[in-house]
């Protein structure tokens, strides 16, 4: 049987695209057009967003879908339906609002009262004149930062004001009193000194998306299936899981708070932040009353601060309503899906740090998507930049933070992928959105391989649009009522996402180093979020997986198997060598246990910077809020530093890829396919430099442990060649390859094809003068009159200003003597490529390296075109580009023919 990788070159491949196409109510004719061009660049699926649709799941919509499933029948697509009516999912297409006002959110909060005592018979008038949803919940008498034992004397009234009886209460604990009438006011005695009260009520009124569903109550997220999903499936029954694939769930999220950013960009809706309202329900509540017992009114006290004493407080609080979100949401939704024949699939707000905080977040990535049937993440708004890798990044409304996007993102989405069996190592990333008119081809395909390698292997293009055009909704938008000039070498990308999902699925992923996920630990305290010992990681070859402490608790619903004899672990199946700890104060109990059991049995364990002093969790937290940690706790745990994290890892012996030199923006990914003699093994190289190249030696740990140089064939899945590969490794600036390696004994001789096998090194400048016309993408092939360019220089400038589309170049070469394996390379190319060598077509490049193939070449003059295209922003502008500097247009060298 053919290798796996014989069969996807040879065009055997799966669909692995499936880009949003939005629906606002079309005509027929435009939705055929936009079908036929979707289909005719290789992609197989597609995801109908309604943007809005002015009927969306009325009778208009289902017009409209039944019309599309007419038309990807007979273009041979299926179909996934985005599940609201506008994103972000949870509006429920307006049915809580319009239908079901009492399963709205509920959202707790709290105030403070200051009382300077003593003073006897103190009165607090309970509920809100401005707020008749305000439900009283308890009181606390604070002292001093600590909650103390104060009776106070409950009053009900008929919610006019008048008394109607009352009764004592101990004030630590007590619930929705059982007095007849309306809670209207609390009386007690404040003894010498400042006495704090905090007044603890539930309320409908969060002041964000009110109409949203309740994300920890399953009759609210109930909702949404009764008001999306259930009349799809009486509409097209018999279409699901035949032409309609599934539902995508787009940014969900708790949304009890807006929220704001701090002074690093991270989202400041953290458990913890005062005056925030919080996610609430009568089963959180019933959950954390099981939990907590009488301590139930003075833990919540400190679900309002960061101090330590709360930090199990805290960590309980998130842990039953992430939870809930998982229990009443995702799995609900997945559940559903999966009973109907179709899949659920989507992603959260991960963005600012809010995969593990509240507001638009759902608290806890792995929880959050943990009923989907792929894991996914989405990249958006220019929050990924060639070359820059982090610190912080202006993008007109705000400030990215860099090392996030670059390190962490796309591997939360696989590592989820790797650990929940029901996805298959599957993941999703939402790609391409809101960049502006300035994302071309080129820029697609550096954000292509950057999720690739990170072992992202479907994917959900950001978008084709049939609004008029230019739609300033959240450009780039693809074909673009043919007014997008890079459209007709599309298909060249999708080809190429197709190809490399498939050969990056099915099979099985080696990460190295297992990194805990820090949600847990932040909620608690403070916390080294994930994206910095990724960095330290990724930039040394390392691949590494995220791991939640979920894994390593007793309840947590995963399964831990320790290797000692391989020095490994095992979570789910996916194996490990190593496990870090980023630094955090404080640690669960579940986790502290393991990493010692670890330890113990010969893995290498590591803590950044320090190890924690504290677990969140375990005996003897309850009544100081956490449990000290001795040293012996951790035994065996070595703490690191975090620049020398790598070095660390390194000097354990458990790497699997060695590097000649220092290479911080080389990343590399190990996948196989079958085991024993069949093992198909490949690696796949990314330089994510856009300037700079990389040449390199790159060596892999063989069998009886040594490294040994990396033997194989090297495959340029892009653009098609092939090249033995003995251990070097050079790439251009942006490039990626994969290497299939060679099985040991056997030689990758003899699959040589390309450029790589190019004997002369001498190269032939063409220099003199161009001739170059334009034309605009609807006029091509149809080119203005030529205009001669002295010298290659930048068309946007005086020649062409303003100029979107194709430009020709055409000039002569003299070839002094008979070149047999000719290579024309063209530099800098600004920035899809076409070439014609004497009338014959050497291809097209869509991103560096611009090197083609010109095979052999007699003495004598030849004739060379070169058509560059560039990209809209030199012609439309829009919001997203504001701070984003336009790059150059055209060809501008330096032109060389080699060999």
């Amino acid at each position: 049987m053919a290798r796996l990788l014989d069969q996807v070159l040879e065009g055997a491949y799966d669909n692995h695209v499936l880009p949003f196409l939005w629906m606002k109510g079309e005509d027929c004719t435009t939705i055929t057009d936009y079908l036929e061009h979707i289909a005719a660049a290789d992609i197989h699926e597609v995801c109908l967003e309604s943007r809005p649709h002015p009927d969306f799941c009325g009778e208009g919509w289902w017009a409209d879908v039944a019309f599309v499933i007419e038309e990807c029948k007979r273009l041979g697509l299926k179909i996934w339906l985005l599940d609201d009516a506008h994103f972000p999912t949870g509006y429920a297409n307006g049915l809580i609002r319009d239908r079901h006002p009492e399963r709205r959110k509920v959202v707790l909060g709290h105030r403070m009262i200051d009382v300077a005592g003593p003073v006897s018979r103190m009165s607090i008038a309970l509920g809100n004149t401005l707020d008749p949803s305000e439900e009283f919940v308890g009181a606390v008498a604070i002292r001093e930062g600590e909650p103390v034992e104060l009776p106070m004397e409950l009053v009900a009234g008929d919610g006019a004001g008048e008394a109607v009886g009352g009764e004592s209460v101990d004030a630590v604990y007590f619930g929705t009193p059982q007095v007849g009438g309306v809670p209207d006011r609390l009386i007690f005695d404040a003894p010498e000194g400042t006495t704090r009260v905090c007044l603890i009520y539930t309320t409908r009124k969060s002041g964000f998306r009110d109409e949203y569903i309740n994300m920890v109550d399953k009759v609210s997220c109930d909702t949404l299936i009764e008001a999306v999903y259930e009349p799809h499936y009486e509409h097209f029954a018999d279409e699901f899981g035949r032409t309609i694939k599934g539902f995508f769930t787009d940014e969900p999220g708790f949304m009890n708070e807006k929220g704001a950013v701090d002074d690093a960009s991270r989202a400041d809706s953290i458990i913890g932040k005062a005056g925030q309202l919080l996610p609430w329900s009568v089963e959180l509540e019933r959950r954390l009353r099981e939990r907590w017992g009488e301590r139930f009114l003075s833990n919540l006290t400190w679900i309002w601060t960061r101090d330590a004493a709360g930090a199990r407080a805290r960590h309980d609080y998130m842990d039953v309503a992430t939870a809930l979100y998982r229990e009443c949401f995702d799995e609900n939704i997945g559940n559903w899906c999966r009973a109907h024949g179709v899949e659920h699939i989507g992603h959260v707000i991960e963005d600012k740090d809010s995969h593990a905080r509240l507001g638009v977040g759902a608290g806890h990535y792995f929880r959050a998507v943990a009923g989907q049937d792929m894991a996914g993440v989405d990249i958006v708004i220019n929050q990924l930049v060639p070359g820059i890798d982090r610190g912080l990044y202006s993008y007109g409304r705000g400030q990215w933070d860099m090392e996030f996007f670059t390190y962490a993102l796309a591997k939360l989405g696989s590592s989820a992928a790797h650990l929940d069996p029901k996805k298959g190592g599957r993941c999703m990333a939402e790609v391409f959105g809101a960049f502006g008119w300035h994302e071309g081809l080129r820029e697609m395909t550096w954000i292509a391989n950057h999720m690739l390698v990170r072992g992202v292997n479907y994917f959900v293009p950001h978008a084709f649009s049939m609004a008029p055009f230019p739609d300033p909704d959240c450009p780039p938008h693809f074909y673009a009522h043919g007014e997008d000039p890079q459209y007709r070498h599309f298909g060249i990308l999708m080809r190429y996402l197709n190809r490399m999902g498939t050969l990056l699925s099915g099979g099985e992923a080696h990460p190295v180093a297992a990194v805990l996920y820090h949600a847990d630990a932040e909620w608690a305290g403070e916390a080294m979020p994930i994206q910095e010992p990724a960095r330290v990681l990724a930039q040394a070859q390392i691949d590494f997986d995220f791991v939640p402490e979920d894994a390593f608790a007793s309840d947590g619903g995963y399964t831990v198997e320790l290797y000692p004899e391989e020095r490994s672990f095992a979570v789910n199946g996916q194996r490990y060598r190593c496990l870090v700890l980023p630094r955090a104060a404080f640690a669960g109990a579940g986790t502290v246990a393991f990493a010692r059991r670890a330890a113990d049995a010969g893995i290498p364990v590591f803590a950044v910077d320090s190890l924690p002093h504290a677990a969140y969790d375990g005996v003897g937290s309850e009544a100081a809020g956490f449990a000290e940690l001795g040293r012996e706790a951790l035994a065996g745990v070595r703490a690191v530093p975090l620049e020398g994290l790598a070095g660390a890892v390194a000097e354990a012996g458990i790497t699997e890829l060695a590097v000649a030199g220092v290479e911080p923006w080389l990343r590399a990914c190990r996948y196989t396919h079958g085991t024993g003699d069949a093992t198909e093994e490949l690696w796949m190289f990314v330089n994510e430099h856009p300037h700079r190249g990389v040449r390199t030696r790159v060596a892999v740990r063989g069998a009886a442990g040594a490294f040994e140089p990396l033997v194989g064939v090297r495959h340029d899945v892009l653009n098609g060649g092939s090249s033995t590969c003995t251990g070097a490794l050079e790439l251009a600036p942006g490039e990626a390859c994969l290497v299939a390696v060679t099985p040991a004994g056997k030689s990758g001789e003899g699959c040589c094809t390309g450029a790589a096998t190019a004997v002369r090194t001498d190269a032939l400048k063409v220099t003199g003068s161009w001739h170059v016309s334009y034309a605009s993408a609807r006029a091509y092939p149809t080119f203005d009159e030529e205009v001669e360019l002295p010298m290659l220089t930048d068309l946007s400038g005086e020649l062409f200003p303003g100029k979107s589309g194709t430009f020709r170049y055409r000039t002569t070469l003299t070839v002094d003597e008979a070149r047999s394996e000719a290579v024309l390379e063209l530099g800098e190319v600004y920035e899809t490529a076409e070439v014609w060598f004497d009338g014959r077509s050497l291809g097209v490049r869509i991103a560096p390296p611009y090197r083609f193939e010109a095979g052999e070449l007699a003495p004598g003059e030849h004739e060379l075109v070169v058509e560059v295209t560039n990209t809209l922003d030199h012609a439309v502008r829009d919001m997203f580009s504001l701070t984003v500097p336009s790059e150059p247009s055209g060809l501008l060298g330096p032109v060389r023919l080699i060999g």
